[in-house]
This record gives C-alpha cells, sequence and structure tokens, in this order.
C-alpha cells in the first residue's frame, strides 16, 4: 500500500515509541495485521504553546539542567505581564508545568493588559487595517510620548481605546520637560541669601514631593500604572511648573539665589527619577546633561531615590494661598484687568501671612494692613464700601471672596464698568435667591427631612449654608459698587 494511500485512509497514531505505534495502528486497522507498512513521524507534532509553557524553566536551562545557578536564582520570578486571551493556552499551563518541574509556582502576580482598540472599538489588527505603524508614530512624536500616550488610557485589566491625540499629548509633555530644564539653565547664579518666597517655595514642594513618593509607591503596589503616570504627569506640569517654577523665577534680568538654584536642579533631578520608568530617553538624556547634579557618572537606572520629608500642613496652608492667587487672577480674567496693573488686597478675618511674599508676587498686589481694616471695622466703617477709607480708592467699588472662613476684597474702583458689574451681580443675587429656595422648599418638607438619609439631609443644609454666604457677599458687593 503506498505511503499517499495510507495517509488518505488511515490518518495517524500517538505513541511513545514506534513498536507501541505499530499496535496501536493494527488495533485501530485490523486490516493491516498481515500486511507490510511504514510509519512515519510528525516533524511538528507538539502543541503550539508546548514550548511557550516551559518558558519560566527553560530560559534558565531548568529542564536540562535542572538545579543550575540561575534557575535556583531566578526561580521562581515575582511578576508576568501578558494579555487576557492567552490566560489558558499560556499562563495556566506555565504554572502547571512549574508545580510539575518544580515543586512551586513560576511568578507570583500576573498583570493582564487589556486589549489595544480603535476609536470604533474594534481590535487593532493587521487583517482589519486599523492599527498605525509604532515606527511611523515614534518618528512622528518620539518613543517616550508614544509610550505616555499608550500608558495614560491603560488602567490594569480594561482595553485601551488608542487615539493619536494622546501621542500628541506625551509630545507636548516631553516639551514642557526640555523647557523646563532649559529655563533652569537659563537663570544667572548669584551667592546671596535666598528670598523669602524661594525658602516657603522649597519646603513646599518638597512636602509635595514626599506626598508623591507615598502615593506612586501605594499605586505600584497596586499596578495602577496608568494613574502612577498620571500622579507624576500632574505633580511636574501644575505643581513644578506651573507653581514652582513661578514663584522662584527671578525677574527679568535679575539673579537668582545660588542655594535656590542648588536646590531647584536637585528637584528636577529627582523628578527625572520618577518619570524614567515611563520616559526613560528623555529622562536619561536630561540626567546625563545634569551632570553637576548626579550622584555619579552612570545612567539614571542605578540613581537611587531618597525619601523627603512629609509635612502636611505646610501642603495645606499653601493650598490656602494658592486659592487666594487664583481668585484674584479670576478677577482680573473676569473685569479684563492686565496682570501688570498692580492691585490691592484687603483681609477682614484671620489671614496667614507667611504666605504673603508668595502672594504678592504670583498675584501682582499690595497687602492692605489687617490690622487698619479690623479698626475700621470696629468703628462701624464698611471697610469695602466707605468713600473716605484711603484702601478703598476712588469710588469703593470691589470684588470680594471667601477662602475659608476669612474675607478677602480687592478694589477696583474704576477698572471696570461699573453698571455691567452691578447687573452681572444682580443676575447672580437672583439665581442663588431661586437656590435658595428650592432648597429651602426641600428642608420645610417635614416628610423629606424624615425619610430621606442623613447625610443627604445634611447635604441640603450644607447648600443652604453655602447659598446665604454667597447672597450675603453678592449683596455686599452691590451695595458697595451703588455708593
Amino acid at each position: 500500500m503506498s505511503k499517499e494511500k495510507i495517509q488518505k485512509n488511515y490518518g495517524f497514531v500517538v505513541a511513545e515509541t514506534e513498536e507501541a505505534a505499530r499496535a496501536k495502528v493494527i488495533e485501530k486497522f485490523p486490516e493491516l495485521a498481515d500486511k507490510k507498512f511504514s510509519l512515519r513521524q510528525d516533524e511538528d507534532c507538539l502543541d503550539t504553546w508546548f514550548s511557550s509553557w516551559l518558558w519560566p524553566i527553560s530560559v534558565f536551562d531548568g529542564i536540562n539542567n535542572p538545579d543550575n545557578k540561575d534557575i535556583n536564582y531566578y526561580y521562581p520570578t515575582n511578576d508576568l505581564v501578558t494579555a487576557p486571551e492567552i490566560i489558558f493556552f499560556w499562563v495556566a499551563r506555565m504554572i502547571m508545568s512549574g508545580y510539575e518541574y518544580r515543586g512551586k509556582e513560576c511568578f507570583k502576580n500576573v498583570y493582564f493588559t487589556g486589549i489595544v482598540r480603535d476609536k470604533l472599538g474594534r481590535k487593532m489588527s493587521k487583517s482589519l487595517g486599523n492599527s498605525p505603524d509604532p515606527l511611523d508614530l515614534i518618528a512622528k512624536y518620539g518613543a517616550d510620548a508614544v509610550r505616555m500616550g499608550m500608558l495614560l488610557p491603560s488602567p490594569a485589566g480594561n482595553d485601551l481605546p488608542f487615539d493619536e491625540s494622546l501621542c500628541e499629548q506625551g509630545r507636548n509633555f516631553c516639551n514642557k520637560i526640555w523647557n523646563a530644564f532649559r529655563l533652569i539653565q537659563g537663570w544667572e547664579i548669584i551667592d546671596n541669601e535666598p528670598i523669602e518666597y524661594e525658602i516657603i517655595a522649597r519646603k513646599w514642594f518638597n512636602a509635595i514631593f514626599a506626598k508623591t513618593q507615598l502615593e506612586l509607591d501605594d499605586l505600584f503596589s497596586k499596578y495602577r500604572l496608568s494613574e502612577a503616570l498620571t500622579l507624576i504627569y500632574k505633580v511636574f506640569w501644575d505643581d513644578f511648573c506651573s507653581w514652582y517654577l513661578e514663584i522662584i523665577k527671578p525677574e527679568f534680568g535679575k539673579p537668582i539665589s545660588i542655594e535656590s538654584y542648588n536646590a531647584t536642579k536637585w528637584l528636577f533631578k529627582d523628578l527625572l527619577k520618577l518619570l524614567h520608568p515611563f520616559m526613560p530617553f528623555i529622562t536619561e538624556e536630561l540626567y546625563l546633561q545634569n551632570l553637576d547634579y548626579k550622584e555619579d557618572n552612570s545612567s539614571i537606572m542605578f540613581a537611587k531615590i531618597e525619601y523627603y520629608a512629609q509635612d502636611n500642613k505646610i501642603i495645606s496652608d499653601f493650598e490656602t494661598a494658592k486659592e487666594i492667587i487664583t481668585n484674584i487672577r479670576n478677577i482680573r480674567q473676569q473685569k479684563n484687568i492686565s496682570p501688570k496693573e498692580k492691585l490691592t488686597l484687603q483681609i477682614l478675618g484671620e489671614h496667614n501671612a507667611e504666605y504673603n511674599d508668595v502672594i504678592i508676587k504670583l498675584a501682582n498686589v499690595e497687602i492692605a494692613a489687617r490690622a487698619d481694616l479690623q479698626s475700621a471695622c470696629e468703628k462701624g466703617t464698611d471697610y469695602k464700601s466707605a468713600p473716605t477709607n484711603p484702601l478703598v480708592g476712588g469710588r469703593g467699588a470691589s470684588i470680594s471672596f471667601i477662602v475659608g472662613t476669612t474675607e478677602y476684597a480687592v478694589p477696583v474702583g474704576n477698572l471696570i464698568n461699573i453698571e455691567e458689574e452691578i447687573a452681572k451681580l444682580e443676575a447672580e443675587l437672583k439665581y442663588q435667591e431661586g437656590f435658595l429656595r428650592s432648597v429651602m422648599g426641600k428642608l420645610s418638607n417635614e416628610k423629606f427631612v424624615t425619610n430621606a438619609k442623613p447625610e443627604i439631609v445634611e447635604n441640603e443644609r450644607k447648600k443652604q449654608a453655602d447659598a446665604e454666604s454667597k447672597i450675603k457677599a453678592l449683596k455686599e458687593g452691590i451695595a458697595a459698587l451703588k455708593i
């Protein structure tokens, strides 16, 4: 019987030896018992995943040499990163082979990445032609930008909705990092004592860095890599660039103290260490350029991260200062007042003067003496509206805001259109009064107060207090403008 005919009519058997195979052939096909036949061993008979399931062992030659130095040192490993569709084909089989041949698990944790999908929610694949060429993306945006674009929207276990605009966001962040480095490098240095706001800024950002380190450790321990990247992204862009650098940045043409300069470069270096796992290329390049502030002349990969001292109080206090500055900037924006126009900040209530230098620099204000304002109020004088109050200036028009329990006011005098401002405030007052009526309607309903959850009732009472506070401030603002 020809080889081709046997293959066509009889198929195959599975056995460990040729003798066992012949016995199985005769058992399966009795008509071949008294005939001569030949067997051909399949050259590719192993399961697709057979060699892969031995990977944790075979990569260290643990099958042929089960007690060698490498396998004893590296097995078991800590983490496996893989896609969820091969949990049975690969992950489960590796675990089984580990227990079979080594007597223990091959890894302790398995991190399942999501599936990359296009804007229509389809899995990216060659057959659909909906997958961009990674090399083209890298050429257009840079490797770090593409890495960041992939990591930001990919929480553990969830699919990744890829959008090329994320790579653009990554490129913009790379530019931000590079520009921050160039800004610091371009400062002139002077051997003087640091200015008070420089000292405050350093203390605050040191505390922010310490808080970030703890949060990153927690996120890494939970494998929340995209959240960790988002955290360090915000810390670098918002806290470091938008606040810290803006505070300590010297005025145009003026130098910065050498102490603040060195501290800033050191902070920048430590930020690069936090960023390095996500953006290895730009961080390595900048680390090597920052030669005077490296621990040694080797790669950033060997640099140690020292933990900063925690100080939650300064973070909380600085948030208050930031809120004051933001309110003043909002007033400028809403009223089209130039940032170069120096304003006066009036304070009534408790205020931490430790951060005045920061407020003065970033908000471009002069701060009225609180004692003078308090004295005026104790005498019955409205510190915002009294025409004779020298702190008000002119007609007495001012805009107030509340931070915590302290009220602040910014006299704007002839810098705004009084009639337009009164109209805006009256419209807002009308809205707040209507909102308060709706809240009071709920709270006056005994059925609602009795049956609703305590936290819901408490939330409504908070709405009432907030609305009443806003209405009071609006009425005072309108009264001041009408003088």
